[in-house]
């Protein structure tokens, strides 16, 4: 019996450090260079910092280049201003989410469309799929399905079950799906609903969560896992920037694809770069893309590096930290930065809470005090002493005094995608 292969591309995944670092730099050189002469966007970008590409050769020489933002470059800027090929060879258009912003339209060229397929293939080959499994992306992204169908695994249509949860759930277990994609917010709901309808999932066919698109609180991750007898694992990417990084069986952190990437954590309020250890604003430079350069591309995505350490897994690529918010959701409060995630861990301790939650900005700048609004489930009885507990919990657990606001399970409202948790309720304008 052959034994099965442990990488998806082991000469890629286990490189030396030295290997890897001049592959990213070999890269790097061909990127900057491209995306000057191709692109009007960047060529303006580079001469307005007073930067030509024979002066980037290092992977230190990146900091002298300009950061890209978003919502004030990317989304301004003409899509054939954007572009290094000619339009015609564009063979997929996507968008991101406009979670933070108008949707920014993403461009690849049939090469690039081929590339982000095995990076995607990777990705869920790290996390543990292999061509054995059905698989059921819940996500609604192409991208994401066409990885696995790359791979080799079954995979259920994004259409099947047509968007109704009921169906999609009777659909997996008709067919014995053992990998579920989804939002992890979203797969306690999907567990919930399963065990209404009768399923028994702890038992079932299911024995791996990939999850993606938003952080999630630790405790929930264990309860369910303990709960439903599955292996949860977190995949990093975005519809702008394809893949980033996985988690691996060793649990610690997400792998970085550094010959894809080329990963910097600033502070996102001076744009300074951090060192390994210290938390901020992920920034990405694309080593792969065809049609779209992504050079010092600010991701809005609050991570850090980890400090390096060889992985149990052999894979030596350095590990980023779980991405733990957007830097737009952070709110101050007496010097601390406060993510939602921060005050899921607190609500997932409580047996008493709900899941859903609002943080409550009332003026602009630093707090004095973090205001909350969560649900409470219908047997609580003293919500008084409720409010109390959490309150001193989040004084024990982040050093903050707060607010707390508690109201009837459902009043939230219960999301189909990404839950708003940061509601300001000043003017911004």
């Amino acid at each position: 019996m052959a034994k099965e292969r442990k990488y998806w591309n082991e000469e890629l995944e286990t490189m030396s450090l030295d290997d890897l670092r001049k592959l990213q730099e070999k890269r790097l050189q061909e990127t900057v260079s491209r995306a000057y002469e191709k692109t009007k966007f960047y060529r303006q970008k580079f001469d307005d910092a007073g930067i030509k590409p024979s002066g980037i050769n290092t992977l230190d020489d990146l900091q002298k280049l300009p950061l890209i933002h978003s919502s004030e470059d990317f989304r301004k800027a003409p899509i054939p201003d954007r572009l290094a090929v000619p339009f015609e060879e564009v063979k997929y258009l996507e968008s991101s989410s406009g979670t933070t912003g108008v949707p920014m339209a993403i461009l690849w060229s049939g090469k690039d469309w081929k590339n982000l397929m095995d990076a995607e293939a990777r990705a869920r080959w790290t996390l543990g799929t292999r061509p054995s499994d059905v698989v059921h992306v819940l996500t609604g992204f192409p991208c994401c399905q066409g990885g696995y169908q790359h791979l080799g695994a079954m995979v259920m249509a994004l259409s099947a079950g047509r968007g109704v949860l009921d169906n999609q759930i009777k659909l997996g277990q008709m067919v014995g799906v053992s990998v579920l994609e989804y939002l992890p917010s979203l797969v306690l709901k999907y567990f919930e609903r399963a065990i209404e309808m009768g399923y028994d999932i702890k038992n079932g066919s299911i024995r791996l969560i990939s999850a993606l698109g938003e952080g999630w609180a630790e405790a929930y991750k264990r309860r369910v896992e303990d709960e439903y007898n599955v292996t949860l694992r977190t995949l990093y990417g975005s519809v702008d920037a394809g893949l980033i990084g996985a988690q691996c069986e060793s649990g610690e952190g997400l792998h970085t694809f550094l010959d894809l990437v080329i990963t910097e954590i600033i502070d996102p309020e001076t744009g300074e770069v951090l060192t390994p250890g210290q938390e901020g604003e992920l920034v990405i430079t694309l080593l792969w893309p065809d049609a779209t350069p992504i050079i010092r591309y600010r991701t809005g995505d609050v991570t850090k590096i980890l400090p390096y350490e060889p992985c149990p897994c052999g894979r030596t690529h350095p590990r980023i930290s779980m991405v733990r918010g957007r830097a737009v959701q952070i709110t101050k409060v007496k010097g601390k930065n406060i993510l939602p995630i921060d005050v899921e861990e607190i609500v997932a301790d409580i047996p008493e809470l709900e899941s859903d939650y609002q943080i409550l900005v009332d003026k602009p700048g630093e707090l004095e005090v973090l205001k909350v609004k969560m649900e409470y489930k219908p047997d609580v009885k003293d919500r008084k002493a409720l409010k109390k507990r959490v309150e001193d919990a989040f004084k024990k657990n982040l050093s903050v005094e707060s607010d707390v606001e508690l109201v009837p399970m459902g009043t939230l409202g219960r999301e189909k995608f990404k839950a708003t948790r940061v509601i300001r309720t000043y003017d911004e304008n």
